[in-house]
């Protein structure tokens, strides 16, 4: 069964557009290893500390690349089972969202701890300050 998209308020929307971007749309078939879904509460942390839903997308996709690296190639009595490839595509996929919308590679991760450059901007991340 797909998640049911929710329209009564911009977070429930914001993180409706990231779990339709990320192909998280179907509840216990979600993109993470072992088809685990990312949580709500996860989802709007993310587009908190990223600062819109498309950096959060661009987030996600660093953390399902992080999270499919994790499983490794191997060979055995002529057989090989290989999941680098999906990980490399969530790493192709984070770059091509971070250069279309910026923002710092695993900034996520990092929380940024600087957002409001002049002390009154709440919508400018230090990073866009020129």
């Amino acid at each position: 069964m797909g998640f049911s998209y929710n329209t009564d308020t911009a977070t429930a929307v914001n993180r409706d557009y990231v779990r339709f971007s990320i192909d998280d749309k179907v509840e216990d078939y979600g993109p993470l290893p072992s088809g685990v879904n990312f949580t709500d509460d996860e989802l709007d942390m993310i587009i908190e500390l990223e600062g819109s839903w498309q950096r959060a997308v661009a987030a996600c996709f660093e953390a399902l690349h992080a999270a499919w690296a994790k499983h490794v190639s191997w060979t055995a009595d002529g057989m090989s089972i290989s999941q680098s490839h999906v990980a490399d595509e969530y790493r192709m996929l984070a770059e091509k969202q971070r250069k279309a919308y910026g923002g710092v590679p695993g900034a996520t991760a990092r929380a940024r701890s600087v957002i409001k450059v002049d002390g009154y901007s709440q919508d400018i991340a230090s990073d866009e300050v020129t």
